[in-house]
């Protein structure tokens, strides 16, 4: 545990909310009252920084807007205090289209849907439902450009996302790193998908940058997360949590475990038993 919290940083989907879904009350009721007691609270997620997304707050029913997101598992930090935003730089498109045609043997073999997300690029390859339903949740429409790589690498972007069973995730893992370890890496979000980016930065690193620039410990900060991409946030923070669904790899990395899974409410649950209760 922490003795004083001045800042919270959780991730989104399967952390606060199911993918798409509301925020829990208790989780609200939570949030409001850490605020209303000065604690920094922000976002941490993989996608990419959006009007919507600074505006969370509001969309979700709170009384006020969070005070940073971390976008693009560490690739974006806006800040609300001086409306400012950091960013990496997007990969080239050159950088894209080897890659890409570098995987294509294992894309091909699995049928594994791709898209790229990041500088407007919308683009997909192997188009499936679960693509079609997170351009639904996110508001755009993918451009599907199946068989035809140059076309999808019309466009920087920040990463790629492959999207598959479950069961071949390792040998993409391994294929890729096979070759790319040096500058790049690959890290899960969800059980079959992984995502690719450039290496030296991820949640973690974003969460280092927002604490320094306002000079608050690391040992008060305390993190929410649930999968792989999360790891680096909870291990950076004084207090790192896992949820109740969350990965067995996260589990072990975190210092707890919440009681309840997110769409129980686990993070308000938790805060209220072990902070706000007390």
């Amino acid at each position: 545990m922490i003795d004083e919290i001045k800042v919270l940083a959780a991730d989104i989907d399967m952390t606060l909310t199911a993918k798409g879904g509301s925020l829990p009350e208790v989780v609200k009721d939570a949030f409001e009252q850490l605020h209303q007691d000065g604690v920094k609270i922000g976002l941490a997620t993989g996608r990419e920084l959006t009007d919507e997304l600074k505006n969370m707050g509001k969309k979700w029913g709170l009384g006020f807007e969070f005070d940073f997101v971390i976008g693009m598992n560490g690739g974006q930090l806006y800040d609300r205090e001086d409306d400012s935003l950091w960013q990496v730089d997007l990969m080239s498109r050159k950088e894209m289209k080897e890659i890409l045609e570098y995987m294509l043997p294992l894309i091909n073999k699995y049928n594994i849907a791709v898209n790229a997300e990041g500088g407007g690029n919308h683009n997909a390859l192997n188009m499936n439902e679960e693509l079609l339903a997170s351009a639904r949740r996110h508001g755009f429409i993918f451009e599907d450009k199946t068989g035809d790589i140059d076309g999808f690498c019309e466009k920087p972007a920040f990463k790629f996302l492959f999207r598959t069973d479950p069961a071949y995730e390792q040998e993409i893992r391994d294929t890729f790193l096979a070759r790319y370890s040096d500058d790049w890496q690959i890290v899960g979000t969800f059980p079959g998908t992984v995502e690719i980016m450039h290496k030296g930065f991820d949640k973690g690193t974003g969460m280092k940058r927002y604490a320094e620039k306002h000079s608050i410990s690391l040992n008060n900060v305390i993190s929410f997360g649930d999968n792989e991409n999360d790891n680096p946030l909870l291990a950076e923070s004084g207090w790192g949590v896992c949820l109740a669904n969350g990965s067995e790899m996260t589990k072990k990395i975190s210092d707890d475990i919440t009681e309840y899974s997110c769409a129980e409410g686990g993070v308000g649950h938790y805060l209220f038993d072990h902070y706000l209760n007390k």
